[in-house]
């Protein structure tokens, strides 16, 4: 788990902060990623006169794929629709459900085939506001046998109310257009009606709108936690954490591509005498610099890390021979030393610990 600190003034803005953010904790819950929201209010600091939220979330920032897993989950509810649909059913009912049932399949095959399941999505929740249109604007005895037309459009502009947010939020801007553009041309037998589903739509998809607005912006929140949770901030290379975590990937990514792994272990010599001598200031750019030459030097590719005080670490994949990478950062910081350990099918400690044998190995020379 990582936290980090949003500060808001203390006023009821904060209070609808606070709500919001309850509310997307159950959709970081939904998503499947292990994410959660967490939020205390935990007063005043002593240098602040305005209250801390924190705010804890799981390791994955995208948001918007557990969503649309749980649409499609969502969208199979409507099978409990079908007994009433072969019972009671009218003709226009029969189409509508035959085209929702074929639209779902279609949208669910092209958010595979193409990664983009917030569009499918939309594009299925646009044939299901169409689909309740046919239903409201034709005859009730078309619809359901036997029920008042009055109780049938007040069922179904429930439904068209609850997709248009939906659709607002997968689809956006266009999404409530659209879902507007269905209901001023739809053929409806009474204005009144048309203009009493169009404001429901559109105050429907305004709130959609703005539940979009607040996913997008904890997804970027979440995305900077990670980011500051995984990077060093003196050097800007990534930290054992992330060390931690893309060891394995690449290790299974060698292993299935049948490449070498080598992890590389370097260690600055002078870096307690620079501290002594000029200052932790002067230590510090000390660390900087050196973190630069190696990510100058090393391959593209190479994943780099700083894992301590003066210890970095590298994970080369497809590497043959370490010397000319070694000899390319000796030429532009001398005081540095390292050790080259194929990783194979070591855990990470062990590879670690063999290439800091080879690297005091070195030192002793």
């Amino acid at each position: 788990m990582r936290s980090a600190r949003v500060d808001f003034p203390w006023s009821t803005w904060a209070m609808m902060e606070k709500l919001r953010m309850r509310l997307l904790s159950i959709l970081l819950i939904v998503q499947g990623g292990g994410g959660k929201v967490k939020l205390a209010a935990l007063g005043p600091l002593p240098q602040m006169n305005r209250p801390v939220v924190w705010i804890e979330c799981g390791m994955s920032p995208e948001i918007w794929p557990g969503l649309v897993r749980l649409y499609w989950r969502l969208a199979l509810i409507p099978l409990v629709w079908i007994p009433v649909v072969v019972l009671y059913g009218g003709q226009v009912m029969y189409a509508a459900t035959l085209l929702y049932w074929l639209s779902l399949p279609v949208a669910y095959l092209l958010a595979r085939a193409t990664g983009m399941g917030r569009l499918a999505v939309a594009l299925h929740l646009g044939v299901a506001l169409f689909t309740a249109l046919m239903s409201l604007v034709a005859p009730p005895a078309a619809v359901v046998k036997g029920l008042s037309g009055e109780d049938w459009r007040l069922g179904v502009m429930a439904f068209f109310t609850v997709g248009a947010y939906a659709f607002a939020a997968f689809a956006g801007w266009p999404g409530l257009w659209l879902a507007l553009a269905y209901v001023l041309l739809a053929p409806w037998p009474q204005e009144e009606t048309r203009f009493l589903v169009a404001a429901g739509g559109l105050l429907a998809g305004i709130a959609g709108l703005s539940v979009a607005a607040m996913i997008q912006r904890l997804q970027a929140l979440q995305s900077l936690i990670q980011s500051e949770a995984l990077t060093d901030p003196l050097t800007g290379l990534a930290n054992r954490r992330s060390l931690e975590r893309d060891f394995p990937r690449l290790q299974a990514l060698a292993a299935r591509e049948g490449l070498s792994l080598v992890l590389s272990l370097w260690d600055l010599d002078d870096l307690k005498a620079v501290n002594d001598r000029e200052g932790h200031k002067a230590g510090d750019a000390h660390l900087v610099r050196f973190a630069q030459v190696l990510r100058e030097e090393a391959r593209e590719g190479d994943a780099l890390y700083r894992v301590g005080g003066d210890e970095f670490v590298g994970l080369h994949l497809g590497l043959r021979d370490g010397a000319s990478l070694e000899a390319r950062v000796h030429a532009r910081f001398p005081s540095v030393s390292v050790g080259f350990s194929p990783v194979e099918e070591r855990e990470l400690l062990q590879a670690l610990e063999a290439a800091d044998r080879l690297m005091y190995r070195k030192k002793g020379r």
